[in-house]
């Protein structure tokens, strides 16, 4: 009778473990499937919007300045955003006073800002020489950091976060004007947001609505390229935002391509966030 007991319990423990393996696996299956089909029609998004910014017909071609574009795709409504690089102002590239212009946009005084764009600037320096409110290696030692300056080009704009100084609250205040993916020193006005537009030098608020109102049109430069847009944008990076629902929950991705020469491949991937 205990022998007969005990290979009961033994069979009904195997069966109770076979159910949650079951069940585990069923669970991974159906998540790995879910996360195949959000980054489907992420890809799909960042495909139509490649076909898009480089249509030859003008009066086609979708805007790189950040305007929303709404399409559809297997059934799922997508809105796109493609917002070119260059209109923002590049951490590696930018100077001190349009990095000061940008940090008393967020609401610090000309004084902070000054300091503080100092010690980004050294940051991203090779050299161990600092600014005279900067801040190198020993600097970072003295407030007990765990960490030293790169003394390189950030890797990514998230990296600014371990510059001396910089709070999580004055990060997301100027995160989304700035980008590691142009490469210069300039920004352009014809793509770049109204937050970034307003910070540029010799920009007036009358300057910035007028150049907003050209835009409607599309702008001037890519309304006079025909079948040779690809010349006059490869190279060039750009991050295309996809938001959609799905299983009743809102997804939004962000990815940073750029474009290349090769029909085959016609761009690469720099950056994937989604959430």
């Amino acid at each position: 009778m205990v022998t007969v007991l005990w290979a009961l319990a033994l069979l009904t423990a195997v069966s109770t473990s076979l159910l949650w393996s079951a069940s585990v696996s069923y669970g991974l299956a159906h998540n790995d499937l879910e996360l195949a089909g959000i980054n489907a029609l992420v890809e799909a998004g960042v495909n139509l919007a490649v076909d898009g910014m480089l249509d030859p017909r003008p009066d086609r071609r979708w805007p790189t300045d950040g305007r929303p574009h709404d399409v559809s795709f297997d059934g799922t409504p997508i809105k796109i955003t493609i917002q070119d690089e260059l209109g923002k102002i590049d951490l590696n590239q930018a100077d001190t006073s349009l990095l000061v212009s940008l940090l008393q946009s967020a609401g610090l005084d000309v004084n902070v800002a000054n300091n503080l764009a100092e010690k980004i600037v050294d940051w991203r320096t090779a050299t161990s020489l600092k600014h005279l409110n900067g801040a190198k290696e020993r600097d970072y030692a003295e407030r007990g950091s765990g960490y030293r300056p790169r003394n390189g080009p950030f890797q990514s704009v998230d990296e600014l976060l371990l510059v001396m100084d910089v709070t999580p609250e004055l990060y997301r205040k100027v995160a989304p004007a700035l980008t590691v993916y142009s490469g210069r020193q300039f920004v352009d006005p014809q793509v770049a947001s109204p937050e970034v537009m307003r910070v540029l030098p010799g920009m007036t608020p009358e300057g910035v609505h007028a150049a907003l109102a050209m835009r409607q049109n599309g702008p001037p430069i890519m309304d006079a390229l025909a079948g040779d847009v690809l010349a006059y944008m490869r190279g060039r990076a750009f991050t295309i935002r996809t938001e959609f629902a799905r299983s009743s929950r809102a997804i939004a991705a962000e990815v940073t391509i750029r474009l290349t020469e090769n029909p085959n491949q016609p761009y690469w991937v720099l950056n994937w966030r989604s959430k």
